[in-house]
């Protein structure tokens, strides 16, 4: 095949070592063509077996059996329209393929390959390329493998690929003490959804319509002229704001803080909220308090894969009933009480196992989102640094395109469980009670004098008297907007 690198990026990407590499983050950087050309550079191999993914069948059309016809012309390969694969004389092929929803990954079940790649990889969730490397393998030892992705930012996989190739905070934008420098390759590379090893090595490359000069200049002002979100994450390549973000004002420094220094007062109320799930999904819960001005904090996370739903109810019970810590409400995934068929809810399993008392949380999913959205924008709402899976699930998530108000359902991303229970928690709970009277009174009383610290209290008593007389707070549930 008679080609030749149109950029020094491309040409990075296509020597790139690691066993996983992502490729691209803006518009025109000549992603699909890549991966095209890296499938087949081993094409003389006869054990050379390549799959290439996108979403669907007519996003496949479009590009890269589009692109194809037009690389591996100059080669002796034949295309069979029927298998979507071409083959060579060597015995190597290159296959198409598309996975329209997560299960659809199975199709490839007991497959083979060597060369793996995902065109527009975002589009999909963690799911399929995490199924993939279980069929990233080959007889001959001669053979390279390897898995390429290659993306702009946004969409659904968007925050797994921000967490293992970039870290927190996108590296176009800003490298921190734990980003993922670009060109480097490292060997810890972790899963979002549970923290586990992913066990290979693993590169990010950028590539920009700047790196070359092949689509004009009318091209480059197109994406300069975009709007804010989308020109920064098509031009320039930024995975920190994107076009269809739900929670576009994500900003982390601001919305994160410290556990160990968070100014949190041990009598301030505290509840938990969880959605849970066993099988393609996961357990999530969260403990909250409230200060008496209205700021909530995620204090921390608990989640949990494949757990029975009397041993989560436990272990909600053994990590947050402690030290005399008074939860004063327990919420669940309304889902929960639904009946099973043999007369009991899994809501039921749970209060009997642990003795927990659960309500139903309130399952206004618009609502509820926007609540979080509005909280998040006045600083109302905090997280702590231990929540780990949701400070990955917020800046991740994305509108639905069928209900714009609401978050796109990913069904299986354990993201969304975590999205969930944080929706629960901060629209389900009833305000906040006053600061405990005494503790009011010795907040009051300064003096170490007995005599003036005897009168200092009657005054206080006499304000707080006078203060709460018609001042009473209801028992109606409050939501502060």
């Amino acid at each position: 095949m008679d080609w030749q690198p149109r950029s020094r990026a491309q040409q990075e990407a296509l020597d790139c070592a690691a066993d996983i590499l992502l490729f691209g983050g803006a518009a025109g950087s000549l992603k699909s063509e890549t991966l095209l050309v890296d499938a087949v550079r081993e094409v003389t191999h006869p054990g050379l077996r390549a799959v290439l993914f996108r979403r669907s069948y007519p996003e496949l059309e479009k590009s890269l059996i589009r692109r194809s016809r037009e690389l591996y012309a100059a080669t002796d390969g034949v295309y069979n329209e029927q298998k979507r694969r071409w083959t060579f004389p060597s015995g190597a092929t290159v296959e198409f393929a598309y996975c329209e929803s997560d299960k659809d990954i199975y199709r490839y079940q007991g497959a083979e390959y060597s060369f793996i790649g995902f065109d527009e990889s975002t589009h999909f969730s963690e799911f399929p390329i995490r199924y993939m490397l279980s069929r990233l393998r080959s007889t001959s030892a001669d053979l390279r493998l390897r898995v390429r992705l290659a993306s702009n930012p946004g969409n659904i996989g968007h925050g797994t690929h921000k967490a293992i190739f970039h870290g927190e905070t996108c590296t176009h934008c800003h490298i921190g003490p734990d980003s993922r420098v670009p060109y480097r390759t490292y060997n810890d590379a972790a899963w979002p959804s549970d923290g586990r090893l992913i066990g290979k090595s693993t590169c990010f490359i950028p590539g920009r319509v700047t790196d070359h000069s092949l689509l004009g200049a009318d091209y480059v002002a197109s994406l300069e002229s975009l709007p804010g979100a989308f020109r920064k994450a098509l031009l320039d390549g930024c995975w920190d704001v994107y076009e269809g973000q739900y929670f576009d004002n994500w900003m982390p420094e601001r919305m994160i803080v410290k556990r160990a220094i968070a100014p949190v007062e041990g009598w301030w109320p505290r509840w938990v909220a969880a959605d849970y799930g066993f099988n393609i999904s996961q357990a999530a819960a969260y403990l909250f308090t409230k200060s008496p001005e209205g700021t909530t904090y995620v204090l921390e996370e608990y989640t949990a894969k494949h757990q029975q739903a009397a041993d989560f109810a436990r272990a909600l019970k053994t990590r947050w009933q402690r030290d005399g810590c008074h939860i004063v409400a327990w919420y669940l995934s309304p889902d929960a009480w639904a009946d099973r068929g043999d007369g009991h809810s899994l809501a039921d399993q749970m209060q009997q196992a642990a003795g927990i008392g659960f309500t139903p949380a309130s399952n206004d999913r618009i609502g509820g989102a926007m609540l979080v959205y509005s909280q998040l924008d006045s600083g109302r709402l905090l997280l702590c640094d231990g929540c780990r899976q949701l400070r990955e699930a917020l800046p991740s998530r994305i509108h639905d395109p069928n209900r714009p108000d609401d978050i796109l359902k990913v069904s299986g991303d354990p993201l969304d469980d975590c999205l969930d229970a944080l929706r629960y928690g901060v629209y389900s709970y009833v305000a906040p009670a006053a600061e405990p009277r005494e503790t009011q009174l010795q907040r009051q009383v300064t003096s170490g004098d007995p005599t003036i610290a005897a009168l200092q209290r009657r005054l206080a008593e006499n304000r707080l008297r006078q203060a709460s007389n018609g001042n009473y707070l209801s028992s109606r549930r409050v939501r502060e907007l």
